[in-house]
């Protein structure tokens, strides 16, 4: 076990071209660093060739390091790139494993140009920021060989922004299945490592964006408008910021109304409530969340009769004004009273009343569509998250689960077609577009 103070060195080791290894780059590293433990790097010799593992013993006689603070790595062929990446691979991993508090410097300098890239290539990808990539540099004299004397033994700059960019993979894909919170975490994760400045405002940028979306996701409306207000000159997708904050707002008052902080009487299109609700479900549908889609589904069609009973006539589904209800279906409505004397309408019952007024839009709809809706809340009444036992699949899902937002598409296209609605702008959430400004 090591020492939080602890530096090993793996080094390539290569051939001298006079067989002197005191004025090598390998000693000058091991020089500098004085490593506690060390891992020689090394060609096996062999037919036709001569090998580098003569070497090791004299390197750390030279810095006078025992034999049992360090090992080699023999390579059976060092022009083996994939063979030597994943050897070196192997070997990070498990000295991380047994030194977890050491500090790792990888110095690429020596060997071949497989080993080089190899070693290089497995220390970039260990993504560990207590794993250094290093370099002996200095004026190059002749064969392009460091100058003796002019040597100075630096990191690699910008290794983390490389190693960020590589992990960007895995972050676009979490922004493909919308999994903002994933992605924020991850973003969050780099830029708290050693990336430079301008990469760290960059990937800020997107993380803050997650944010912002993922309390969207989850109707954490404030959270959301002041992470985005932030931002709202920037492109979001197919939707600029300042657009989506104009949809909050809506969302918001919505909200309000229906908390009785407020009315509705300030929201320019409450459907708009209806429409987020859709591309909410379609982002649960993207994740495989098909109880989930179809749960949201369900409560964008009760919304959706919910608002236009409160817009178009006054009426709280929550507490139904019998007065401002029609005639023909006030008797059944008296027959549903609660034992406090209030009926409160479930969803399709809102439709019903909502289909009494013969003059509207919406109730004109359900008129016609009325078989069809009570269909599909058969179909999701079966759900686990309904009154059922049974998952919904990706099968039920494609074939029946998501003909409730065709359904609910079709609702509020009467409502524009009737001029009952003027419609915000409202676009799905981005997902791997945000990752568009990280250059």
């Amino acid at each position: 076990m090591s020492g939080a103070g602890e530096r090993i060195l793996v080094l390539n080791v290569g051939k001298p071209s006079d067989g002197a290894v005191a004025d090598r780059p390998e000693a000058y590293a091991l020089r500098q660093v004085n490593p506690d433990y060390a891992v020689f790097v090394c060609s096996r010799k062999g037919e036709g060739q001569s090998g580098t593992m003569e070497f090791v013993q004299r390197y750390g006689e030279l810095v006078a390091l025992p034999t049992d603070r360090y090992e080699t790595l023999l390579l059976d062929d060092p022009d083996d790139l994939v063979g030597i990446y994943e050897l070196a691979s192997a070997l990070l991993q498990r000295l991380r494993r047994e030194r977890p508090q050491a500090r790792i410097l990888v110095d690429y300098t020596a060997g071949t140009k497989s080993m080089s890239a190899g070693l290089a290539m497995a220390a970039v990808d260990r993504e560990d920021d207590r794993v250094e990539l290093r370099l002996v540099r200095g004026s190059r004299g002749e064969f392009a060989t460091v100058v003796p004397g002019t040597e100075s033994f630096r990191p690699v700059s910008r290794v983390h922004d490389l190693r960020a960019r590589r992990r960007l993979l895995a972050i676009r894909s979490a922004l493909e299945d919308f999994d903002y919170a994933s992605a924020a975490r991850s973003l969050d994760e780099l830029i708290q490592s050693d990336v430079s400045n301008g990469l760290a405002g960059q990937l800020q940028r997107v993380r803050d964006l997650c944010r912002a979306f993922d309390a969207w996701d989850r109707w954490d409306l404030d959270l959301a408008e002041r992470v985005l207000t932030q931002y709202r000159r920037l492109p979001t997708g197919a939707q600029p910021a300042y657009e989506r904050l104009e949809v909050l707002g809506q969302l918001r008052t919505v909200r309000d109304a229906f908390e009785g902080k407020q009315d509705l009487a300030g929201a320019k299109d409450p459907y708009v409530a209806v429409e987020d609700l859709l591309f909410n479900a379609e982002r649960r549908a993207a994740q495989g969340r098909y109880d989930d889609a179809v749960a949201r589904v369900y409560r964008a069609l009760e919304l959706l009769a919910q608002l236009r009973l409160r817009v178009g006539r006054g009426i709280d589904t929550g507490a139904v004004d019998l007065a401002k209800i029609p005639e023909d279906i006030r008797d059944e409505m008296v027959t549903r009273q609660e034992s406090d004397g209030q009926v409160r309408a479930g969803l399709l019952l809102a439709w019903r009343i909502l289909a009494a007024y013969r003059d509207d839009p919406l109730g004109r709809w359900f008129a016609e569509c009325e078989g069809r809706v009570i269909d599909w809340i058969r179909h999701r009444n079966g759900s686990i998250l309904a009154h059922g036992l049974r998952p919904i699949g990706e099968a039920a899902w494609q074939m029946d689960g998501r003909a409730g937002i065709d359904l609910c598409r079709e609702a509020l296209g009467r409502l524009a077609e009737a001029r009952a609605r003027t419609p915000r702008r409202h676009t799905q959430f981005p997902q791997a577009e945000l990752l568009a400004a990280v250059d």
